[in-house]
């Protein structure tokens, strides 16, 4: 049907499910009134097949045209904006990077890793006394890098895939100083390139065993005034990661999504039976993941997932080896621990709180606030205990208590010990919510899993120690 209008096909389509097979296949008028009823009956559920049907197919329609229409557009003037980082542009400065790092005055350049990141083509070899081999997407990245120092601890030969368009050459560069011989791959390669996707699974000598989904670009903000690239980058990736894992024979996936899928909430706390009422692209398009994560699994029987909803992530590993430090440029879209410690080194003039007429106990937005170690942990518990499942396990991932912006920043400021200065703007970001917090008791009953660090004071201690001892340019 190559070269077929739209149109044409989905009126085909339409008259394929809503017409009998043939004029004579009708009953006729006087048929006896229990064969009519029953008849209607079958009428009313090829009408109900038909429309999901249709359904299905404007969705998977919805999908491709969304990522083709974030690719065709991914130059900085289709957005207006400066701070776009153009893919094709970062991939083409990275193969330029590469081919200077084999010569011997190689240097880094454009901010493109050539020298951290090895070839997903060349061959490597895991030492043979590692454990089970689990690729990390965004392994890069504040979540991913975390995660793969966790997973080095606990045995397993770990193959990360960044882009590196987010992700901290000083997270890889760090997580190699720590990882045994043998034990850490780290590869360029973008999830919306499939071939990247399949290099990085291939050209080792241990098969794949488990996936942990991190990579995807996370500021709500953000994905309200370019919601194109949310859905490409989170759900079309996610696709394509499945679609390769699929071609590999890997059936086990260990999903990274958000609270963001509830929205605003009725009743408090949130459990994994809330409904999912997202109200911004970020939160639309991790849904819309998750469930092209339940749809592969139900036609797949032997693929076994879980899919961890986590709450807001901050923090750093308490001895200080990794933490967040988002690009300058992508700061004023980041978390609020982030903020307030470019406020107290003075890196902007003032910490800006949007929203204060909410209707929370001061004013101010409501978070749950989970420790990075304390979530990445969640993850591991999921694969050390076999919780996968199918359809896929869901958990939620927070500390169960609330804490408003007002009092986040009070605490900031007796941890860095600096009189931050602080606008507190009447405004609601757009796509925010008031409050959520979490019931946790599914992951503690099912995993065992706790929440360590739920002393706000003490886990804001660990990320002020990262920060204030990272210059940028030995970070970025």
């Amino acid at each position: 049907m190559r070269g077929t209008p739209r149109r044409v096909m989905t009126r085909a389509i339409v008259e394929v499910y809503d017409s009998p097979r043939s004029p004579s296949a009708r009953r006729p008028r006087d048929a006896p009134i229990g064969t009519r009823a029953a008849e209607r009956d079958a009428m009313a559920s090829r009408e109900r097949a038909s429309r999901r049907s249709l359904a299905t197919i404007g969705l998977l329609l919805v999908v491709v045209v969304v990522y083709a229409s974030s690719r065709a557009s991914s130059t900085p003037r289709a957005t207006g904006r400066d701070d776009y980082v153009d893919d094709d542009a970062h991939r083409a400065a990275f193969e330029r990077a590469r081919t200077r790092a084999r010569a011997p005055s190689a240097s880094r350049a454009g901010g493109v890793y050539a020298d951290i990141l090895a070839d997903p083509r060349a061959r490597f070899e895991f030492a043979s006394g590692r454990g089970e081999h689990a690729v990390v997407t965004g392994g890069a990245g504040f979540i991913g890098a975390h995660c793969v120092e966790r997973l080095l601890a606990a045995g397993y030969a770990v193959t990360t895939i960044d882009n590196m368009s987010r992700g901290n050459g000083g997270a890889i560069r760090t997580l190699r100083e720590m990882a045994p011989e043998g034990s850490f791959r780290a590869v360029y390669g973008d999830l919306g390139r499939r071939d990247d996707v399949v290099e990085a699974f291939g050209n080792t000598n241990k098969r794949v065993d488990v996936v942990f989904h991190f990579a995807a670009i996370a500021y709500v903000g953000e994905s309200m005034v370019d919601p194109l690239r949310y859905y490409s980058n989170i759900t079309a990736n996610t696709v394509t990661l499945l679609s390769v894992m699929n071609e590999k024979g890997v059936q086990k996936m260990i999903y990274s999504s958000t609270c963001a899928t509830y929205g605003n909430v009725e009743k408090l706390p949130i459990t994994e039976l809330t409904p999912t009422k997202p109200i911004n692209p970020y939160g639309k398009s991790k849904f819309y993941a998750e469930n092209a994560i339940k749809d592969y699994a139900r036609a797949n029987p032997k693929f076994h997932s879980a899919i961890l909803r986590y709450f807001n992530v901050f923090g750093s590993d308490p001895e200080g080896k990794i933490g967040e430090l988002p690009r300058a440029d992508l700061r004023r879209h980041g978390r609020i621990s982030g903020a307030c410690f470019d406020a107290a080194m003075k890196n902007i003039d003032k910490l800006t709180v949007m929203g204060t007429k909410h209707p929370t106990r001061d004013g101010t937005t409501i978070r749950d606030f989970i420790h990075v170690v304390d979530l990445v942990d969640a993850h591991i518990a999921v694969a050390k205990k076999k919780k996968f499942d199918n359809p896929p396990a869901l958990y939620n991932v927070g500390t169960g208590k609330g804490v408003s912006m007002r009092e986040f920043v009070e605490t900031c400021k007796k941890v860095t010990g600096v009189d931050i200065k602080v606008h507190y703007q009447n405004e609601p970001r757009p796509g925010d919510y008031a409050e959520v917090y979490a019931n946790v008791d599914k992951i503690e009953h099912e995993l065992g899993w706790k929440a360590k660090y739920t002393d706000l004071y003490e886990s804001l201690s660990h990320a002020w120690a990262f920060r204030k001892n990272i210059v940028d340019n030995r970070w970025d």
